[in-house]
């Protein structure tokens, strides 16, 4: 057994302990002596707060972090690695000129060995910034070659494309293919899952077909979904760019005539195993299919602020009861693997859009961004916290930084 000492430990599902100690036992948290907590600890513990207790810890490897905090390893939520190389290439652009031009470098420009190079250098930038976990939504299959390479955990989910109704019998092979070639390396922490684009490039026909596939193979599913107002002409009136970009393919156009999210309730893909991303042009009666149906969401605030999309309406998410994690999106849209500086948009943007001091606090960020995203991807009794029997997955943040101290609170520090 190795017991690691810090500054501060944060196991996230209870009170950071000053002082603390963490026992790791063959790759798994095991308990261990309450470090020292100090008198309003000890209150909340006898209000019933949980601890983690147990044996003395004479006799065993020590290994110490003087001026550092332990926390879990993040967990960025959506993630896109073989993107990497686009950083900073897509400056500027409108989002219905951005993703033709992504997509015509990565389909006409890159080759896969390239594209392997920079899913490659994303893990090492998400590793960099404490990052251990990933909801990684992958094309051509490199990602999930580079997080296997490189110790990566997560869900890596199959992007699936394909506007035209005609489309979705080959997607749905070429799919099945993709799966079980990947499923074989599958580990407890490393698993599959499924991602339908976004409506505006992916049929009804084919949604559901994916839908059904996922339950068929007890997959989950992400996909990107009320992102822009473009986004949102398309599906309620079959209007704006996108609608304008299928017809000039042949591609037949029905007006759902209704939000984007209900448009996907509609088609049956609302539930638990459902991660949404962006959910930013949400309207009034969305809020009560999140209630209803309790599929996760991820919110990635700089990503949407780049794009100019705007500032999701996350405190009225919250308050639906549905599970919340926080992702970067790809640096193509963001530029940069920061968690710190995801925490600190969320936080700013709700605090700017609503005028409340409460709209999203530190704390309730920090969970986001770890246990909210390993609950986010089904895989919260393994990882995002530290807790006895759950795996040894942490980080440790060095807070001797002149722009850290002084710390009175490791989460808002």
């Amino acid at each position: 057994m190795t017991i690691y000492t810090a500054d501060w430990i944060c196991p996230i599902s209870s009170y950071p302990i000053r002082n603390g100690k963490l026992a790791v036992d063959n790759g798994k948290i095991v308990p261990l002596p309450l470090g020292e907590g100090g008198r309003a600890r000890e209150a909340r513990a006898r209000q019933g707060e949980s601890l983690i207790k147990g044996a003395p810890a004479e006799g065993h490897n020590l290994v110490t972090f003087p001026g550092c905090a332990i926390i879990p390893g993040f967990v960025n939520a959506h993630s896109h690695l073989e993107l990497t190389i686009l950083r900073g290439f897509l400056e500027d652009l409108s989002f219905t000129d951005w993703i033709p031009r992504l997509t015509r470098t990565k389909y006409q420009h890159l080759t896969r060995d390239e594209l392997l190079a920079s899913a490659s250098l994303g893990c090492v930038e998400m590793i960099r910034a404490g990052v251990t976990c990933l909801g990684e939504v992958m094309d051509l299959g490199t990602a999930w070659q580079a997080m296997r390479q490189f110790g990566l955990q997560g869900i890596a989910y199959q992007e699936v494309f394909g506007p035209a109704e005609s489309q979705a019998d080959e997607a749905i092979a070429d799919l099945q293919k993709k799966i079980d070639a990947y499923r074989p390396a599958q580990t407890d922490t490393l698993r599959l899952g499924v991602s339908p684009h976004a409506p505006y490039t992916v049929s009804p026909k084919l949604f559901q077909a994916v839908n059904r596939f996922a339950e068929q193979e007890s997959l989950r599913m992400t996909t990107h979904i009320a992102e822009s107002e473009d986004e949102g002409m398309f599906v309620r009136w079959s209007a704006g760019v996108f609608a304008k970009r299928w017809a000039e393919r042949g591609i037949a156009l029905v007006p759902a005539g209704c939000s984007p999210l209900a448009y996907l309730n509609g088609l049956g893909l609302l539930r638990p195993e459902m991660l949404l991303v962006h959910a930013i042009n949400l309207e009034d009666t969305d809020f009560d299919l999140l209630r209803s149906k309790q599929p996760a969401l991820v919110h990635c605030p700089k990503s949407n602020a780049k794009l100019a999309h705007g500032v999701a309406r996350m405190p009225e998410i919250r308050d639906t009861g549905i599970t919340i994690g926080l992702g970067t999106d790809s640096v193509a849209s963001n530029n940069v693997v920061d968690m710190f500086e995801e925490m600190r948009a969320a936080i700013f943007q709700q605090r700017a859009r609503t005028k409340q001091l409460d709209a999203i606090n530190a704390e309730s960020a920090f969970r986001m961004a770890t246990l909210g995203g390993a609950e986010c991807l089904g895989l919260s009794k393994l990882l995002g916290s530290l807790d006895p029997g759950k795996r040894a997955d942490f980080v440790v943040i060095d807070l001797t930084d002149p722009a850290v101290q002084p710390v009175y609170d490791p989460i808002t520090a």
